[in-house]
């Protein structure tokens, strides 16, 4: 091997190595501004990880990736999308609950994002009707907005609950409250007025199969 085939090969591979570490730059300032870097304490991730050798942040932005490709051809774009808004939420609210370290700042940033959660999830089927001829952009905008949501550093259920459902929710506080009271009393009255058949068939139930 000529001395300038050797050079070309080496410039080569220096040139592999620096898109290299430079895809690795970016791939670590995604993981940063996403604070996926928690989750390389999960066991179950960082097994799979260690498995195909490459570490949870990255694995974590492949996984991510290929789920807007899936949700762009509309591959079980809902079940990604629920997954998003309800896995890492739920993940870091544990995190918080169990952290000697959480605040109350922390405690109320996730139970804002809950109120939230439920309210789009019982909105979700209005809106997906509304929006049908959006897919499958429909869920990428909802799977941004899940992340924009519980993002530290957009605080978007924060904005929407204080803008927006805190006056709403206490304007019709009395009526909601006293509408679940309703609910339980009936629900009470119910239950106390099934138990004695509930009882009977029990017995009769035993007496026939003993009786067997």
């Amino acid at each position: 091997m000529c001395i300038r085939d050797r050079y070309q090969r080496r410039v080569h591979g220096d040139n592999r190595y620096l898109k290299k570490s430079r895809a690795m730059e970016v791939l670590d300032k995604i993981a940063d501004t996403l604070r996926l870097r928690e989750f390389e304490k999960v066991a179950p991730l960082k097994r799979v990880a260690d498995k195909v050798g490459l570490p949870v942040h990255v694995l974590l932005i492949a996984a991510g990736g290929l789920s807007l490709v899936l949700i762009v051809f509309n591959y079980g774009s809902n079940m990604i999308s629920s997954v998003i808004g309800f896995l890492y939420p739920a993940y870091m609210s544990f995190k918080a609950l169990e952290s000697k370290s959480s605040t109350d700042k922390d405690f109320r940033e996730w139970l804002t994002y809950w109120v939230v959660y439920s309210f789009l999830v019982a909105v979700d089927p209005i809106l997906s009707i509304a929006f049908f001829w959006l897919n499958p952009f429909y869920y990428l905008i909802k799977v941004a907005f899940y992340v924009a949501l519980f993002h530290p550093k957009t605080r978007g259920a924060s904005f929407i609950y204080e803008r927006y459902l805190r006056d709403l929710l206490k304007r019709y506080e009395n009526q909601i409250d006293e509408g679940l009271r309703k609910i339980n009393e009936g629900i009470d009255t119910t239950v106390t007025q099934a138990k004695p058949h509930l009882a009977n068939a029990a017995a009769n139930a035993t007496a026939s199969q003993f009786g067997k």
